[in-house]
């Protein structure tokens, strides 16, 4: 058996840097999804599932592109996901948006999603989401 490195052990979830401000920070804008991490969905050792934290993406990201596409939007692809940190059951969970990118009838989106435990914040996830508005026969539609 090798013997083991005494160096600084590596991050298990690297951080990556905010496409519009090269830093990470918790925005200051109002956030689009707020709730409860919920005991229901958590491990036994208390942090809550990577499938319910994508699942609240996926709410936020509707919610942030109805805005947007001012009716309805799809998510058309999710190019980067990171988790950088567990969520602990009963955490709040605050889920922010931001417009990157606006094209005829696409757009992407940077969501990032924050715990708040006792009035700290860490950050949970990141990611960067494309969606396309819709019509009402779900085809794709220009942005007004």
């Amino acid at each position: 058996m090798p013997p083991r490195s005494r160096s600084k052990p590596r991050r298990l979830f690297p951080m990556t840097l905010h496409p519009m401000t090269e830093a990470l920070q918790r925005p200051d804008t109002a956030p689009i999804l707020v709730t409860v991490a919920p005991h229901s969905h958590a491990t036994p050792r208390g942090a809550v599932t990577g499938a319910w934290i994508m699942g609240q993406l996926d709410v936020a990201a509707g919610l942030a592109g109805r805005k947007i596409a001012q009716g309805d939007a799809l998510i058309l692809s999710i190019k980067e996901l990171t988790f950088h940190a567990a969520l602990s059951a009963g955490a709040e969970f605050v889920i922010h948006a931001e417009l990157t990118r606006r094209g005829n009838s696409s757009f992407n989106l940077f969501l990032s999603a924050w715990a708040e435990p006792d009035r700290d914040c860490s950050l949970v996830m990141s990611a960067d989401v494309v969606l396309v508005a819709v019509d009402a026969d779900g085809k794709p539609r220009k942005l007004n």
